[in-house]
């Protein structure tokens, strides 16, 4: 059986590379309901149009072996829900109010012209290592790569 292709050929759906929303003095209004059962059974996936390129945490500056190290774990992330990888507790990933971050992270969201966002995310890659990122639904753009966990350092315990 042949199909016979139609007078112009075939007709590919023509999609416009989405540009990147400009950024105004309006914060953001970030779409996220872990609680929404939608939601929170969606799978986490990737993108990396916001890529920080500068600064002190650049996704660039990571090293061979981590690469490897951070791909299997983002691997992993992929196959768990983002109400796995956000529930109360969880040591994977965290959620931050944008204003509430340490100055140089704030300070470098303004250089960057992203303070309009109002949360940022984090996953734990291990056990200083964490991937920062813009979580829109289940969507997670990448910004900063934080090998040392200085984005947002842990409080100390007991001190």
């Amino acid at each position: 059986m042949s199909v016979e292709v139609p007078p112009g050929g075939w007709q590919a759906a023509k999609k416009g590379v989405p540009s990147t929303p400009n950024v105004s003095d309006v914060k953001r209004v970030v779409v996220l309901d872990i609680d929404h059962p939608e939601i929170a059974a969606r799978r986490l996936v990737w993108r990396f149009n916001e890529v920080d390129t500068g600064g002190a945490w650049p996704p660039a500056a990571i090293g061979i072996d981590a690469m490897a190290d951070l791909l299997k774990k983002m691997g992993d992330f992929e196959s768990m829900t983002l109400g796995e990888l956000f529930k109360p507790g969880s040591e994977h990933g965290k959620r931050y109010v944008v204003e509430s971050l340490p100055a140089p992270a704030l300070k470098r969201l303004r250089d960057i012209e992203r303070d309009d966002e109002t949360e940022i995310a984090r996953l734990r890659c291990g056990g200083r290592p964490r991937l920062y990122g813009f979580l829109r639904q289940h969507v997670f753009h990448v910004v900063w790569w934080d090998a040392e966990h200085r984005v947002y350092p842990s409080k100390k315990r007991n001190t």
